[in-house]
This record gives structure tokens, C-alpha cells and sequence, in this order.
């Protein structure tokens, strides 16, 4: 179960580090392969926007998986997830 009660393959959550503030976004292809919690990558640079992803709930475009799994076939699992942060270690941050 996800730390945060939102389904493992959402990717529209972000955190900030409250120590650094550097911002956090989750990978839902990273979190569903980690399949107990959120992974999250740091934003935007492991991410990206594209006018295609534009819709009322994501009006930046923002990116739901992070570059590395972008990158992979479909139906390819994560195996960048474990070089993510999980939000249980975020939010003890």
C-alpha cells in the first residue's frame, strides 16, 4: 500500500524536500514495479513536459514516468525504481 493512499501507478504526485527543497516528483511506472510504495525521482530534470500530456487535471503537460522508463519497450518493467527515493524516505526527510 502506497504511503500516501493514491494508487502505486499515479505520477502526478510531487513533494518538496523540506530540508533542501528540492522538488520530487513519482514515477508510476517506477512505483508499480516497486509495488509498495511511490518511487520518486527528482523534478523536472528527470522529467518533462509535452503539450501532448496537456488536460485540465495536468494543464502543464507534465510527464507521468520519469526519462528511464520513457525509454523502455511496453510492457518492460522498471528497474530504475530502485535508484528512486520512496515516500516513506521523503517524508521522513
Amino acid at each position: 500500500m502506497s504511503c500516501c493512499k493514491v494508487e502505486l501507478n499515479s505520477g502526478m504526485l510531487i513533494k518538496r524536500d523540506p530540508h533542501t527543497g528540492a522538488l520530487y516528483k513519482a514515477c508510476g511506472h517506477c512505483s508499480d514495479a516497486n509495488g509498495t510504495e511511490h518511487v520518486f525521482h527528482r523534478y523536472p530534470a528527470q522529467f518533462g513536459k509535452t503539450p501532448a500530456r496537456v488536460t485540465a487535471a495536468n494543464p502543464d503537460g507534465h510527464q507521468s514516468y520519469c526519462k528511464d522508463c520513457r525509454r523502455l519497450s511496453k510492457g518492460v518493467p522498471s528497474n530504475v525504481y530502485k535508484s528512486g527515493v520512496l515516500c516513506s524516505n521523503l517524508a521522513r526527510t
